[in-house]
């Protein structure tokens, strides 16, 4: 699964996988909150003269809008949508948000949100199998909006495994759009961005399926949609109507009957909004536990989804304690407090980010899907001869990507994965290149250098070891930019990886953050990043050692082939770090290691 943000208009309407529409503040927001509420039937129109007609066609709706309306209307506020009647049905048509929605009809899913479902949101977009497009509404209005281009960039992030949305409110807090939207906006402002910053407040994800009039229909993600709203058109109003009230029309059509049904229909609107206020106040006061949410992988990798169902720890269930908030920075006393510091449900969110379980496989991403039409998609796989990389490779291939290995020999104290690495290569038949680097400062490190030991701890004090000695200076680095570099004279697609993050020895250049930087570097600094796009995929980079060893015997990798051991040698220490995180993959896994045979 790529996860991209839409830069163009045109990219939004042409996109066909999953959509995302973000409007932080207004459109996103007001939708969640209406469907939070209750209501069965919610309408978003990108055009504002089909919303008129609709709402005077259908006088029970209430319209929500910031635009000047020739009929009755609430503003285009997420808080006067969160105390609105739950039966009533309801319209939204917005300058942007409302606009990028039905821009996007052409996508096969198209779901909104924001801050305020942001984490039943990731947990939406990581159950699918298509690219993603996060579409912030500023594309449709003004690029002062920057909490929309904040959110997505957020969202991505974290789906990929870096950051939290509360770095990105601290970052909103800061901007002078804030500030401008609390002296500037509508009178419910302060109230507006309580909720619309509240993490995962709403914790609703609204799908918006297109009717065949071109406006939205909003439904809770997974249910079906009304029908009665895909297949009514809009009603045609003549331009004399467009210039009356709403209130009038609905008078010239009332007779004394429905006269009357209204005036009871008022007062019993009345009496229930009065009960959902006090049954509110009431939950106020004792406040329910929320309940847990967990995020299940990804369908589009057979062999990968299997293992991960299969390995899965019950540990992984539970969500672990609840983290403190971070210091927010503090507001002048002039100034209302910030967004993320008011009623935000810290001891909630923090909770459902913990027990959210990502997929394994983790592709940072400067395209599409696609690969610009190519018949066979082309890697550059980094290749060591290890148990990891060796897996990447065998996944490669039943990928369909035609593979080009590169082994980097770089003065390790063995030559023994190097043969290793060869010796694979040759079996399956692939292009192998091996580059040799000579760097004499490398002998910091005792991977290089034989006169150091090697570190020997118990298993279980691994993580708690930070950085080992045998952390090689900057070696995934230098490594993919050599893969960049032949990736961009071999017009490959793709540069794939083994990094782990979950069973790995503390080195900095495994992490997802890294990973990220790297991407990103490589698509701005090559000719195929900056005119095609390019991918760095780290398909083991969620596994344990367990679940890596599963997908291996599942790819019929041969392990008497590969070597992980520091020391080199015949047979494996059995002592290095390396050899003891192999071990306990292959015991937890229930497989026997051949390589020791």
């Amino acid at each position: 699964m790529n996860v991209l943000i839409a830069k163009t208009v045109d990219e939004c309407e042409q996109w066909t996988d999953v959509a995302v529409v973000v409007d932080v503040l207004r459109a996103a927001t007001t939708v969640c909150a209406l469907l939070e509420r209750g209501k069965k039937d919610v309408l978003v129109f990108g055009d504002a003269e089909q919303a008129v007609a609709f709402a005077k066609a259908h006088p029970d709706f209430e319209v929500y809008s910031e635009l000047d309306l020739p009929v009755a209307h609430e503003d285009n506020s997420p808080y006067v949508a969160s105390r609105s009647n739950a039966r009533k049905p309801a319209l939204v048509v917005t300058t942007a948000g409302t606009k990028a929605v039905t821009c996007a009809r052409q996508a096969s899913l198209v779901l909104a949100g924001g801050f305020c479902n942001f984490y039943a949101l990731a947990e939406a977009l990581t159950s699918q199998n298509k690219d993603v497009l996060l579409i912030p509404s500023a594309l449709y209005g003004t690029s002062d909006d920057v909490e929309d281009g904040l959110c997505v960039q957020a969202l991505k992030d974290f789906i990929q495994g870096i950051g939290t949305p509360e770095d990105a409110i601290v970052e909103f807090n800061n901007t002078m759009r804030y500030g401008e939207f609390m002296k500037q906006g509508p009178k419910s402002a302060e109230k507006d961005a309580k909720i619309a910053f509240k993490v995962n407040g709403l914790p609703v994800v609204p799908q918006i399926t297109c009717a065949k009039e071109g406006y939205g229909v909003c439904h809770a993600y997974g249910t079906p949609a009304p029908a009665q709203w895909l297949d009514e058109p809009p009603a045609e109003a003549s331009a004399q109507e467009a210039d009356e009230p709403a209130e009038e029309a609905v008078q010239e059509a009332e007779t004394p009957r429905s006269a009357t049904k209204r005036i009871k229909n008022f007062f019993s609107d009345i009496l229930h909004a009065a009960k959902e206020e006090k049954a509110e106040l009431e939950k106020s006061v004792q406040p329910a536990a929320a309940p847990e949410k967990t995020v299940s992988a990804p369908q589009s990798d057979d062999l990968l989804d299997e293992v991960l169902k299969q390995s899965q720890p019950a540990a992984s269930q539970t969500p672990r304690a609840a983290e403190p908030a971070p210091e927010q920075p503090a507001a002048p006393a002039d100034k209302p407090a910030p967004a993320a510091q008011a009623d935000a449900p810290r001891e909630k969110a923090s909770g459902l980010r913990q027990s959210v379980t990502l997929p394994g496989e983790v592709t940072f991403s400067g395209k599409a899907s696609g690969f610009g039409g190519k018949a066979k998609k082309k890697a550059i796989v980094l290749f060591s001869g290890g148990l990891d990389s060796t897996t990447c490779l065998y996944w490669a291939i039943a990928h369909g990507y035609e593979c080009e290995a590169l082994t980097v020999s770089y003065g390790q104290r063995h030559d023994r994965e190097v043969l290793a690495a060869q010796m694979i290569a040759r079996n399956l038949g692939i292009k192998h290149h091996l580059i040799t680097l000579n760097l004499p400062w490398l002998s910091c490190c005792s991977l290089v250098d034989k006169n150091q030991t090697l570190p020997d701890v118990a298993l279980e004090d691994i993580p708690k070891e930070g950085i080992p000695s045998t952390y090689v200076p900057g070696r995934n680095l230098m490594f993919l930019a050599i893969a960049g570099s032949l990736l961009d004279a071999s017009g490959a697609d793709a540069i794939i990886a083994g990094p782990n993050a979950v069973d790995f020895s503390g080195y900095p250049d495994c992490t997802p953050a890294f990973f990220k930087a790297a991407a990103d570097a490589l698509n701005r600094g090559t000719k195929m990043g900056v005119t095609e796009g390019i991918e760095v995929l780290a398909p083991l980079m969620r596994l344990s050692k367990t679940q890596i060893v599963q997908l291996a015997a599942k790819l019929k990798v041969p392990f008497e082939l590969t070597w992980s051991c520091y020391a080199g040698g015949q047979k494996p220490c059995g002592h290095c770090d390396s050899c003891k995180l192999r071990a306990k993959g292959f015991a937890e896994a229930g497989i026997h290691d051949t390589s020791l045979d």
